[in-house]
């Protein structure tokens, strides 16, 4: 039995729920001052990419 590959994948998990949280900070601060909204939007799109992966890192099954 393998110890520590289900803690393992929940610790990347909130490293890219972490990773997430930072995009989507960044992008409302620029929301805010005034950036372009492409690169708002861009911002927006990596805080969900992240977040994506962090919700399969945390539902993955450790099969071995």
């Amino acid at each position: 039995m393998k110890m520590g590959g289900r803690f393992r994948s929940r610790l990347f998990a909130w490293w890219y729920f972490t990773i997430a949280a930072g995009f989507l900070l960044l992008g409302i601060n620029r929301w805010l001052l005034g950036d372009r909204l492409w690169l708002v939007i861009l911002r927006f799109a990596i805080a969900a990419g992240f977040f994506v992966l962090g919700y399969l890192t945390w539902s993955f099954k450790d099969t071995h």
